[in-house]
This record gives structure tokens, C-alpha cells and sequence, in this order.
């Protein structure tokens, strides 16, 4: 699969008429099929006018989304959500490399930047793609000179070229020349324009499930929390489940009827083509000899040894003894009292955030401590949510033992265990409100922050969901997009040099409060419990202590602790001889 970016203005269409091919280029991209399902996804990647406030840049998508009605293009662009990405949304504009991370994570978040084709009149931003491993082709400015290609309709070859060069090398040996397959975990789903004819459609054979070309169109993947999908739609037939992560079959048009309708419980969307993994694991990552000279800082190891599992318990307990904290109730109002006077004994500075489509008492608790490099320093955040809810309804008992105190309480913990060692970096550290609503509180922060400050964030780590055991050997998933794969690698080699932790990689986004930050190019990732499928207690009375396990959620603060620190920096007056700082995780 490829994702093809367009810019529009001059691109597409010029001064507010489309240029010549534009609709029949689209068309026959979006015709092309491998397996018999779409093998270019469409994008928009534009600069827009600066939005006058957050308020306003729903406004300045509306217009766009006007413009695109105006010229008939945007059944190609569906949804707009995921396809378009504007530096409105963003906060930067072209060629800042957050604006292309953000499209490609937004329209397909298994892909990389190898994976997208730039293309657009302004060679400058052409060359900005090549230069983050994109393909970039420059079309003639119209009235002007040079390009890569003259016009619309000389560009359909070129990409046909491409999107075959990437199917044939992503091909495994001995596959159907005409399918495509998909990986999940030890799942491998393989559509073919058509089945052989001693080879019934729909067959499940070593982890292998094969679906003809016109099944292909009804395979949708599911990434859920628990197994909310499966309580909301039981009727689903599933043909992969691997917990978090499931294919289904269904109708296109119930797909396009359920799509944005799982909150911050689960989210649909068609599965991708190609042999890209959208959950890799349980894999155990062998930690990396050491380069000379870059043994790790025995300052990262002493925050690790800080760690407490007594107060790591206390601050559970004492978060799960709420009857609920759904956003809207006083158990919530309470909590982030408590979790603002904990941040701040550990030596950071807080301050409230009101998150009002939550409810009049619903906030984000923010706490900073700024480094002591030069400035302007970039700043590593750590986050989680401090809401609960029980499906029954706001009433209902939830003391969201793990959903979410387990991940609230392991912010606490990183707080303390930071405690006294200066850092190069900024830290920032923030409890969420109104997530379990539909992520109101991440959502609300990341449109506040003013492009200059996104651009400082150099890593999110989410936690959400830290203390429920579900398989033999411990196990955590990370899981962001693969264009931050980064913090994915830097979070897993932490865990290899400080855990036994069991790592598995989901590249498929959702449900929590590190996708808003992933939508607008900002490094972030989940780090979760593994196998959280298995876990039936989500949003219900029983998420409670007694089936949270203290030496799990220890063992991911383990990791989350030691690639942060590492993440941050160490002033090089307080650093041990012959150790650099950063050296453990740092994120280049």
C-alpha cells in the first residue's frame, strides 16, 4: 500500500478550479486494487490561513472542506479526518517535518514515511519529503516551467511504477504475485483478486486466513480496549483476534455506520494492504551491546532503583477507594486535588486546565520542572488519565483499579523516582480528564498548545492500563505510529536492559490519550499491559485492587522511568565519569 499526498492549492486545482486530469487521476488511484482491496490511499497535506485561536480552527476546516465540495473531490478524501491534514491542525506548516509525520500517522499509521508519495507544484517542499524518506514527485507549476512531470495526467504512470516497485518488494517468496497480505502479531490475512480453485475462500490454516477478492472488501481492523468491541457488537463475525487488535468482516456501509461510534472504547477502520505489521509480539528484545564509551549513566539506574512498590500501592488504593471518578463527579474533583498536592511535593510546579465537555468539575492536572540546558529546551511529557467509568453508566460503581489509577498512580511514581536529579530537558507531567468520554482532556490540551510549544515536545509516553496481568511472562505493547518508531525502539531497548517484561509493537493508534498528539505530528506512544484483550474487568464494578498486580506495573515503570531519563538528559556536572548524557533510550 502506498499513501499518496497531494498538496491542492496549484497541485489539484488553481484558483478554485480543478487543473486538467485532476478527477481522472484520483479516480484510477482509486480504482487500483492488489488483493482486491485499494492499494493507494488518497491524502491532502496543505497549508491553510493561521487559525486566530484554537476555537478557530474548525473554521478554517470548514472552508476547506467547502473548497473540496466546491470542486467535487471530496468523496476521494473520505473521511477528512484521516485523510487531510492542514497546518491549522498541526500548528506548523510545510516543510517542518511534524506537518508530513502527522499526515501520514493520521491517514494510515501503520506506514512510514518510505511508504508516501509527496507530490506538489513547490520543489522545495517536494525536496523536504525526499529528505524525511518520502517519494516526491514535482509537478509543473501551472504557467511555468520544469517539474518532474508537466501535467496531471503524466503522473499516472509514475505512480502505477511505484505502487508496483512496492508491492513486488514487500512480496514474501512463494506468495500470490496477485494478493496482499496483512501481519498481525502470528496472524497473516492474505486476499487474492481470486482464490486458487483448490483453495476455498475464507480459510484458516497456520495462523494464515485467506479471503477472496470480494471478501476483501468487507475486512475491516478493530483495535479495541478490553473487549469493548465485542460487548457492543457481539453479532461481528471476527476472523482474526488477537486482543487488542481484530479483523471483521463486515458490509462496507455497516462499516461507514459504525465508524466513530466506539468513543474511547475501540475504532474501526479498513484493514491495510500490505505485509505491515500492525502488532508485532509477544517478541523479547535482547538488549543492545553497549558502544564504547556509552555505558549507561548510573544516574539512570539510581531513578530506576527509586521505584517504590509501597507508595506505588498506597496511591492506588487510595485512587481506587473512590466509589467512581467519571469526570463529572465529585470522586474525580477529589482525586485531581490529591494527584495536584502529590505532583507538587515531589518538587514540580502545577497547574489546572478546565476541560469543560467533561463536566464543571472536570480538569487537567499539569505539572512542570523545567531543565537546565540552554534554551529554548525541548520538553519529554509522561501522561495518563485520572477518570474511570463504568459501561453501565456515570451512576455505576467504577473504581478503575487499572483503567486507569494503575497509570495515574505510575505518573506519581515517575514524579517521585525524578525527584532531585536535575535533568537537561524539560519534564512535564500530566493527570487527563474526560478520557474515558472520548479523550477530552488530551484532546483540549494538544489544541491549546501554540504550534512553538508542539515543536518542543520531543516524546509522550501515555500510560494506560499498567497492572493487569494477563499472560504467563509479563508483557507490555507498545503501540504508536510507525513514523515515530524512535520511542518505540528506544522504550523497548529500556525494557530489555531493565525488565523481563515480554514487548509486542502495535503500529495502530487509538482509544487513548497519546492519539491526539500522534494526529498532529507529536511523538507519542501508548505503553499498556500486554494482552489487555484478556482483560474482562474493563469499565465494570470488579476493575478493582484485587486483581491488579503491583510486580507488572513495576516492571513498566521500570522501562517508562529509565527511557525517560535517558529521554531528558543528565547537566554533564553531574554526570559519572566516562558516561554521556542521554545515553540510555535518548531519542534522536
Amino acid at each position: 500500500m502506498l499513501l499518496v499526498l497531494f498538496d491542492l492549492g496549484d497541485t489539484l486545482e488553481s484558483g478554485g478550479v480543478l487543473r486538467p486530469g485532476a478527477r481522472e487521476l484520483l479516480q484510477e488511484l482509486t480504482d487500483l486494487r492488489a488483493g482486491g482491496r485499494p492499494a493507494v490511499v488518497l491524502g491532502l497535506l496543505s497549508d491553510t490561513r493561521d487559525p486566530v485561536d484554537a476555537a478557530d480552527v474548525a473554521a478554517v476546516v470548514a472552508e476547506y472542506s467547502a473548497l473540496l465540495d466546491a470542486l467535487g473531490i471530496r468523496r476521494f478524501f473520505e473521511p477528512l479526518s484521516r485523510r487531510v491534514t492542514l497546518s491549522a491542525e498541526v500548528g506548523v506548516r510545510k516543510p517542518a517535518p511534524a506537518v508530513f509525520r502527522a499526515a501520514v500517522a493520521r491517514a494510515e499509521p501503520a506506514l512510514t514515511l518510505s511508504d508516501v508519495v509527496f507530490v506538489s507544484e513547490h520543489a522545495g517542499h517536494v525536496a523536504a519529503a525526499r529528505r524525511l524518506g518520502a517519494a516526491g514527485v514535482h509537478l509543473r507549476p501551472p504557467g511555468g516551467a520544469g517539474g518532474d512531470v508537466a501535467g496531471l495526467p503524466d503522473l499516472l504512470p509514475v505512480l502505477r511504477d511505484l505502487v508496483g516497485a512496492a508491492a513486488a518488494h514487500r512480496r514474501a517468496p512463494g506468495t500470490d504475485p496477485g494478493g496482499a497480505r496483512t501481519r498481525l502479531g502470528e496472524h497473516v490475512v492474505v486476499t487474492r483478486d481470486a482464490p486458487p480453485a483448490d483453495e476455498p475462500s475464507d480459510r484458516e490454516a497456520g495462523g494464515v486466513v485467506a479471503v477472496d477478492g470480494a471478501g476483501a472488501q468487507r475486512l475491516f481492523l478493530v483495535v479495541q480496549n478490553g473487549r469493548l468491541f465485542q460487548a457492543d457488537h457481539p453479532e461481528v463475525p471476527v476472523l482474526v483476534d488477537t486482543g487488542r487488535h481484530l479483523v471483521v468482516d463486515l458490509e462496507p456501509e455497516e462499516a461507514e455506520r459504525l465508524a466513530g461510534s466506539g468513543g474511547a472504547c475501540w475504532a474501526l477502520r479498513p484493514l491495510p494492504v500490505g505485509p505491515v505489521v500492525t502488532a508485532v509480539g509477544p517478541v523479547v528484545t535482547a538488549a543492545p551491546a553497549p558502544a564504547a564509551g556509552r555505558e549507561e549513566p548510573e544516574w539512570v539506574r539510581r531513578c530506576v532503583a527509586r521505584l517504590s512498590r509501597e507508595e506505588l500501592a498506597a496511591d492506588l488504593a487510595t485512587l481506587a477507594a473512590h466509589r467512581t471518578r467519571h469526570s463529572a463527579s465529585a470522586g474525580f474533583d477529589e482525586a485531581a486535588a490529591w494527584g495536584a498536592a502529590q505532583l507538587t511535593a515531589a518538587g514540580l510546579t502545577v497547574t489546572t486546565q478546565p476541560v469543560p465537555r467533561g463536566g464543571g468539575r472536570c480538569r487537567n492536572v499539569v505539572a512542570d520542572r523545567p531543565g537546565t540546558g540552554p534554551a529554548p529546551r525541548d520538553v519529554v511529557l509522561v501522561t495518563a488519565h485520572l477518570d474511570s467509568v463504568n459501561r453501565l453508566g456515570a451512576p455505576a460503581p467504577a473504581p478503575g483499579a487499572d483503567d486507569n489509577a494503575s497509570g495515574s498512580a505510575g505518573v506519581l511514581a515517575l514524579a517521585r523516582a525524578l525527584a532531585g536529579s536535575p535533568s537537561l530537558l524539560d519534564l512535564r507531567l500530566v493527570l487527563f480528564g474526560g478520557e474515558e468520554q472520548g479523550l477530552f482532556g488530551s484532546r483540549r490540551y494538544v489544541e491549546e498548545l501554540p504550534g512553538p510549544e508542539r515543536a518542543r515536545i520531543r516524546a509522550v509516553v501515555n500510560m494506560d492500563m499498567i497492572a493487569g496481568r494477563n499472560t504467563a511472562v509479563p508483557g507490555v505493547l507498545l503501540e504508536g505510529a510507525a513514523v515515530f518508531r524512535d520511542v518505540i525502539d528506544g522504550l523497548a531497548r529500556a525494557a530489555a536492559a531493565h525488565t523481563g517484561l515480554a514487548v509486542s509493537v502495535g503500529l495502530s493508534p487509538a482509544n487513548s490519550d497519546h492519539v491526539p498528539f500522534t494526529d498532529v505530528g507529536i511523538p507519542a506512544v501508548l505503553t499498556i499491559e500486554g494482552a489487555d484483550g484478556s482483560n474482562h474487568r474493563v469499565h465494570t464494578e470488579e476493575d478493582a485492587l484485587a486483581h491488579v498486580d503491583l510486580d507488572l506495573a513495576l516492571e513498566i515503570l521500570r522501562m517508562n522511568t529509565a527511557f525517560v531519563a535517558g529521554t531528558l538528559g543528565r547537566p554533564e556536572a553531574e554526570e559519572p565519569a566516562g558516561a554521556s548524557p542521554g545515553s540510555s533510550g535518548t531519542v534522536a
